[in-house]
């Protein structure tokens, strides 16, 4: 991973706020260096201490990319996905 060195590892709450934004930034340039991927039909949110992935992907394939991604950078039990496959979408 290109800032897998991100990620948060203190329990201090003010760490924690500082930590969820740096993943936040952390996951939108990790999307942005796969390749053959167009992260420009995702967001990237923040709410409470996890990470909103929404928007659409063109395949099923894509979709497991950007989780896989996701779960890598912040943590697999604080990814919200809210992500849908759509077929043709415009590149």
């Amino acid at each position: 991973m290109f800032l897998s060195s991100l990620q948060t590892s203190s329990s201090n709450f003010t760490t924690q706020d500082h930590g969820i934004s740096m993943e936040k930034t952390a996951l939108e340039t990790e999307l942005s260096y796969l390749p053959d991927f167009d992260a420009s039909n995702l967001t990237i949110e923040t709410f409470g201490g996890n990470i909103i992935v929404e928007g659409a992907v063109k395949s099923k394939t894509e979709l497991a990319r950007v989780l896989r991604t996701a779960h890598e950078v912040v943590g697999y039990d604080r990814v919200m996905s809210r992500m849908i496959v759509v077929g043709g979408l415009a590149v």
